[in-house]
Formats: structure tokens, C-alpha cells, sequence
């Protein structure tokens, strides 16, 4: 067993955890929580490995401004140790601290060119493989510089950290500025990835790490700190999976929204990174930094989707991402969803009925989280129409049926159309998937908003075809949001449209191709014409063509 040398006192710990104050971005408790983690965890004694120590560090790091127990604390939780020996990597980039003996020691066993232990040579091969796949192909910043602190390298320490993965430590007080890494030094059997295994994708986690706090830090990203971190590993090192072991309280509990913290959720919200990457290219990671600059993490998301520059937008993204989540284990294809698929746990289900009789089910949901129910049906036509109180746009709904012999097949409708099943030659399942994809609610509004889903064979349905109000209205540029306008179809038909402005000059055009009965939200403009220009303020209409539906929606920009 080894012996553990926790660099934060216990006592000082325990001090500071009755003195928390608030500081404005963290509640005090889940400080207070990820604190008592963390400390459990330098010493060994985590229920299980702790993935990285930032978030507790950057809590604390925030509390310590407004409270004099906290700083000391910080300051010692955040003070850079003590190592007698380093290595710097061949390009100069990279300083790694360490030492043979005592307990912090790494294992001596040297067999590289570099002549240093074998064990901090590969930290610095992981290292540069890092910077080569963040800075150069990603085109993100490199971490800001530290003035030369303990050489003009970026640094990281090898230490003894208990079931700790390891940790980036902030050293600035504004909104971003450097940083240094601790490394556990040997990765031993207190880990779910060992040895080198999990050198490598820690020294990717924290150095992606690294790389954020160039951009900006505030208190309620913290989950896409940790959820782009964890997607990071999987593109540095494909081979090692250790986001695996954060999936299982992620699949159970599709009910919590994306952004949540705690039980590793964040960890496991990592998928919603492959999904994107995958869908569309690795290059969206850098856009959601570089507009991070401007707004928080989850507005920033939807800014990047919805500026026109990709085929989703941010909600047709999140309902494309929730029915790529029932295709895990014996449903997974590797080549249209998650090349991990198949290891991946099976999506939890909120109702299952075995039985073809109509039905109701009532249900909560927050922002960004889905429920799952499956039907088995007979030979009978299927009608599923979602209900909601207030705001239709936040809804979507996905019909999944077939197997993965005979292929599968999706219907997707947004807010309160229904979708029509016909009926199978003989008894099938059907999967259904109702999501909240709308944002976070504002200051005062309801966490949830609930939505009864309503069941019912052998009907059809009758829809009128129409043009809804368009929203944001009046669009203000500044904000980088997108004009939505929302339509229903009674049966498929081929959809066009066009932007004029009050001369009647057509500035942009649309040409959706054919769209299935039901509710869209995907007519998006972005405040610019063809050539990609923004508009000047003023009033603009909408030319809506959809079969023998003709309409026209006044539209208000403002280019301020």
C-alpha cells in the first residue's frame, strides 16, 4: 500500500468547509461538497477515482476572494510543490517535475533516448500529442504563459495523489491566465485506467484543461470545462475508453439536463460532444470557445448552431443527439451513430407497455434531457401526440421503430403535432422519445415544465397546414440569435421561402426540399443575406410556400 501525503490539512479543510461564504457562481454546499471530494480523494479514500480535481479547485479558488479561511485554505490547495528533479520535453514546450524516491516517487525504470524515467518520458510524449492536436489541428490557444515559474516551460508535477486522476490548478483572478497540472505518479490499481493508460488520458483531460483557461472561466460552465476535457481523451487516445466508466449514471438518468453537475454526470455528458463531432466536425469545439468569450457555455452552443454556418440548429441538434441515445449495445451502428455504440449502456426507460391500448403518460422534464417509453403494438395504426402548457417550441418528439435486422426508422415532429405510425403486418415495438430541448429557464421560471403524452390506436389525425409566429421578434443582431419561424404540415410537402425586404427585393431564399406532416422549427434565418452580409435595422418579411399554403410573417431587425 502506498503511503499518502495529501498536500491540504485535514483541519484546514474541515475550518474552511464551516466558514464557506457565497461567492456569486458556486452555492456554498456544492463547494463545500466538491471540496470534501476531493480532499477524500488525495488521501485515498474516494468511493471511487475522482476524475479531476479542477472543478473543487476552481470553486475554492472562487470562495477564497471573499473570505479569509478560504484563502488560506486556497493557498495552500493551490500552491505549486516541491520537486528536485524535472525533465523538459525535446520541443521546449513542456517541464515535468519529479522525483525517485520518498513517497511521490515515479518508478525509476528508464529505457527512452531521453534518459529519465520511462514513466515521465511518456507524460511528455502525451503532452506534445496534446498540444499537436489542440493548438495546431484544432486551431485553439496555447495555455497562457506563467512569467517563468519554474522555468519558461508550461508545468506539470508527478505526485502522489491517492485516487485523484489529477488536477489543473488556476493562478489568476480575473476571467482567464495560467495554470499548472498535477499528475498521479503511477496510475496503480486505485484507478479504472492504469499505468500508462491512464497517464494518457489524464495528461490530455487537464491539458485541455489548460487550454480553456485561455479562453474564460465562470463558475456555471464548469460542466463543459469537464464535459469537453472528457471528449478530448477519446480524440488523443481512442484506444483507452476511460469515459466509459462515467456512462452507466448517465444512462440511467436521462432525465437531467445536459449542463448538470455531480455524480460525474458532466463526464458522461462528454457523448453530447461525440454526437456533435461526429454529425458535424471536430472544428465546432474551437467555434463554442472562441463564443465563450462573449456568453456563457450553453447560449454559446446555441449561438454557434444557430448562426447558419452548420446543417442543426441547437434544437434539432439536441433531438437528433437524444434518439442517438437509444441506439447503444444490440441497437448500436457504429457507422451512422457512436462508433462506441455497442459499449455503451442501454438508455433507461421512463414506461413500458406491452399491451395495444390507449394511453396517457404524464411527465417533468428540465432543459436538455429526454425520456424514453416503449410500445409494443399489433398490427395497428399508432397515433403519439405530445401536450404541453406553455412554449411548444421547447418540445420534441422522435418515433423509433424496426430492429437492427431489418434497419431502424425515425419520425421526428417538434411540439404539439401528432405522429402517425401506420399500421405493421405483424406486432412491432416502437420507441418514443420526448425531449425538452429548449435552454435553461430564466430567473424565476420553473425548472421543469411537465407534458402528458398521449397514446392512441387505429386513428388518424387531422392537421391544417400553417405558418406560427416568428421568434425572436423583433431580432437583435447583437445577441447572435437566429429568427426562428415555425410551421405545420397536414401531409408532406415541398418547402420554399424567401426574405424581402419592404421594397420587396428578395435578400435571402430557403429551399427546404420536402418536409413530413407535422410541426417544424427548422426555417432559421441568421440576419443575412445570401452573400453573407448582415442587414441594416429595420422591417422585413417573411414569403412562407409550402404545397398551396401561402404566407407572410413581419419581421423587425435591429443592428445594433
Amino acid at each position: 500500500m502506498k503511503t499518502l501525503t495529501p498536500c491540504i490539512s485535514v483541519c484546514l479543510l474541515t475550518l474552511g468547509l464551516f466558514a464557506l461564504p457565497s461567492h456569486g457562481q458556486s452555492h456554498p454546499e456544492e463547494v463545500e461538497h466538491l471540496v470534501s471530494e476531493y480532499q477524500q480523494a488525495r488521501v485515498g479514500l474516494a468511493l471511487e477515482p475522482v476524475k479531476c480535481g479542477f472543478p473543487a479547485l476552481a470553486g475554492l479558488h472562487a470562495a477564497s476572494r471573499s473570505n479569509a479561511a478560504w484563502q488560506a485554505l486556497w493557498q495552500t490547495a493551490g500552491s505549486r510543490p516541491s520537486l528536485p528533479q524535472s525533465y523538459v520535453t525535446a520541443d521546449g514546450k513542456f517541464r515535468f517535475h519529479y522525483t525517485t524516491s520518498g513517497p511521490n516517487a515515479v518508478s525509476p525504470v528508464s529505457t527512452n533516448p531521453a534518459g529519465v524515467p520511462d514513466f515521465v518520458y511518456e507524460a511528455g510524449v502525451a503532452a506534445q500529442q496534446a498540444h499537436r492536436l489542440l493548438v495546431e489541428e484544432l486551431g485553439m490557444r496555447p495555455p497562457p504563459g506563467d512569467n517563468g515559474q519554474d522555468g519558461a516551460e508550461y508545468d506539470f508535477y508527478l505526485l502522489e495523489l491517492g485516487n485523484l486522476y489529477g488536477d489543473t490548478n488556476p493562478e489568476f483572478t480575473g476571467g482567464s491566465g495560467p495554470s499548472f497540472i498535477r499528475l498521479d505518479n503511477d496510475y496503480g490499481p486505485a484507478f479504472f485506467s492504469r499505468g500508462l493508460d491512464g497517464l494518457r488520458v489524464t495528461v490530455a483531460h487537464e491539458y485541455f484543461h489548460a487550454v480553456q483557461l485561455g479562453y474564460l472561466y465562470r463558475g456555471e460552465d464548469i460542466f463543459f470545462f469537464e464535459m469537453s476535457s472528457t471528449w478530448f481523451e477519446e480524440l488523443a487516445h481512442p484506444d483507452v475508453n476511460d469515459y466509459f466508466q462515467y456512462l452507466r449514471y448517465w444512462f440511467r438518468n436521462p432525465q437531467l439536463p445536459l449542463y448538470a453537475t455531480g455524480n460525474y454526470h458532466e463526464y458522461g455528458s462528454a457523448i453530447w460532444l461525440h454526437y456533435l463531432t461526429k454529425r458535424l466536425q471536430p472544428g465546432v469545439i474551437r467555434e463554442f470557445w472562441e463564443r465563450i468569450l462573449r456568453e456563457p457555455a450553453i447560449a454559446a452552443l446555441q449561438s454557434v448552431l444557430g448562426a447558419g454556418n452548420h446543417p442543426l440548429t441547437f434544437g434539432q441538434a439536441m433531438q437528433e443527439f437524444c434518439s442517438w441515445n437509444y441506439f447503444t449495445q444490440e441497437r448500436a451502428d457504429t457507422d451512422l451513430y457512436y462508433p462506441d455504440g455497442e459499449d455503451y449502456p442501454r438508455i433507461q426507460l421512463k414506461g413500458v407497455q406491452t399491451t395495444a391500448e390507449d394511453a396517457t403518460f404524464t411527465g417533468e422534464l428540465p432543459p436538455l434531457s429526454a425520456h424514453y417509453y416503449q410500445f409494443v403494438r399489433t398490427a395497428r395504426s399508432l397515433q403519439l401526440l405530445l401536450q404541453v402548457g406553455a412554449d411548444p417550441g421547447r418540445w420534441a418528439i422522435t418515433a423509433i421503430t424496426g430492429s437492427p435486422d431489418e434497419g431502424f426508422r425515425l419520425l421526428t415532429d417538434q411540439a404539439m403535432a401528432p405522429i402517425m405510425l401506420p399500421a405493421s403486418t405483424t406486432e412491432d415495438t416502437v420507441a418514443v422519445v420526448v425531449a425538452n430541448i429548449g435552454g435553461p429557464p430564466a430567473p424565476g421560471q420553473a425548472p421543469a415544465a411537465e407534458y402528458q403524452l398521449q397514446v392512441k390506436y387505429g386513428v388518424q389525425a387531422q392537421l391544417q397546414s400553417v405558418l406560427e409566429k416568428p421568434r425572436p421578434n423583433p431580432l437583435r443582431l447583437s445577441t447572435g440569435k437566429v429568427l426562428i419561424f415555425p410551421y405545420r404540415l397536414a401531409a408532406r410537402e415541398r418547402v420554399q421561402a424567401a426574405i424581402l425586404r419592404e421594397d420587396g427585393k428578395v435578400i435571402r431564399e430557403f429551399n427546404l426540399g420536402s418536409r413530413s406532416a407535422g410541426f417544424h422549427a427548422d426555417l432559421a434565418w441568421n440576419g443575412r443575406d445570401d452573400a453573407g452580409q448582415p442587414v441594416g435595422s429595420g422591417v422585413y418579411f417573411l414569403r412562407f410556400r409550402a404545397g398551396a399554403l401561402i404566407e407572410t410573417a413581419k419581421v423587425a431587425v435591429i443592428a445594433d
